[in-house]
């Protein structure tokens, strides 16, 4: 049965998520925006392994530790290739911030670059890749229908959903995105966000009021 650990790093809180495999003591990385070394702590704790990596989309508070985390395990990396500007950008947008820009790196290009429904395995499970573009060009998320788990990334929120505001954000798409290829799933999934507390779709449809006309 596989495990997943919250890991919230860096100021931005964001939820880097540990999912392993005890049974081969493996584990995939999704979206590790910084503070490797906590990451690899939780990984050695664990008695896990990270070999793959996976992102929901590449602004920097989720991709900004990937460069790091590779060279330290060797992972191999998934990502959507609309998000590449985003991964070779990732100091000149921490500037933009007033972050000093050795918190975050660059981020190298996907071993493997998904498309809409793509199939991730791991741990004997299947994650469907979902295209849900909005808060950013290429932003996917994870579904795993036998966990009833979805790896939301920064679409939905407990009470909110993910800004439009940033470069390549548009928000009709992300409305869009959240109708055909969340609000699709059954009430019961549960929900992994990018940032703050999971919930759960039927919790999201009843009560976010960003999703209320949909």
């Amino acid at each position: 049965m596989l495990e997943i650990v919250t890991v919230p790093v860096t100021g931005f809180q964001q939820n880097c998520r540990l999912i392993g495999d005890p049974s081969s003591g493996t584990a995939v990385v999704i979206d590790p925006g910084g503070d490797v070394p906590h990451i690899l702590q939780v990984l050695k704790q664990r008695g896990w392994r990270c070999v793959e990596i996976w992102l929901t989309h590449s602004h920097l508070d989720h991709c900004g530790g990937v460069t790091e985390l590779i060279a330290a395990s060797g992972a191999k990396l998934t990502a959507h290739a609309l998000e590449r500007e985003f991964r070779e950008r990732v100091a000149e947008i921490a500037a933009m911030y007033g972050i000093p820009q050795d918190q975050f790196k660059a981020c190298p290009e996907p071993d493997r670059a998904v498309v809409a429904s793509d199939v991730l395995r791991f741990g004997g499970q299947k994650f469907e890749v979902r295209f849900t573009p909005g808060h950013s060009p290429g932003h996917v998320v994870f579904y795993c229908a036998e966990l009833g788990l979805l790896l939301a990334g920064d679409t939905v929120f407990a009470g909110s959903i993910g800004r439009t505001d940033l470069p390549g954000g548009d928000y009709e798409q992300l409305m869009q995105s959240i109708a055909e290829q969340i609000l699709t799933l059954p009430d019961s999934t549960k929900l992994l966000p990018g940032h703050g507390p999971d919930t759960t779709i039927g919790e999201e449809r009843r009560s976010n009021p960003f999703l209320q006309d949909l």
